[in-house]
């Protein structure tokens, strides 16, 4: 792993818990999962342009 491609600040686990405390109600384990495997994916695609 390059040091030059760490990024300090937002990460996909943030972004998670944004999204569970904006839904205000408790999500099934599996859409939870869905939801981390889509925001790690336009993070991914995001930092490849």
């Amino acid at each position: 792993m390059d040091a030059k491609t760490i990024i300090f600040g937002d990460t996909a686990i943030d972004r998670l818990l944004q999204w569970l405390r904006a839904s205000g109600e408790p999500k099934d384990v599996r859409e939870v999962l869905l939801q981390y495997l889509e925001i790690l994916h336009k993070l991914v695609t995001e930092e490849s342009e």
